[in-house]
């Protein structure tokens, strides 16, 4: 067990509702992540369903269609990397999010 399994991940994504970054928590579990951010927690599938697009939806954030892919294939490399390269993957997925928010309207 490499020590990426068990760390926990952040997302800091920019919410047009509040007009600031939330903030959201991964952390890798058997069949999926743990999602955590100050709205609600849960278990979600390995591409985050269903919890953290719910979350994204409530406050009105945009994400790109194949967001759940690379979700999905961070999972599957979390035990590969180390962990600040899956933070690192995080957070260009956390700019790309919040950036084609800001793009949208």
């Amino acid at each position: 067990m490499s020590s990426g399994s068990a760390s926990r991940f952040k997302m800091r994504i920019y919410s047009p509702r509040c007009g600031l970054k939330d903030l959201y928590h991964l952390k890798k579990t058997k069949g999926g992540w743990k999602f955590e951010n100050y709205r609600c927690k849960g278990e979600v599938d390995k591409g985050g369903n269903p919890l953290f697009y719910k979350t994204l939806i409530t406050e009105s954030i945009s994400y790109p269609d194949y967001l759940e892919t690379y979700i999905s294939s961070v999972w599957e490399n979390v035990n590969t990397l180390n962990k600040k390269q899956v933070q690192n993957i995080f957070d260009e997925l956390s700019e790309w999010i919040s950036d084609s928010e800001n793009n949208f309207h």
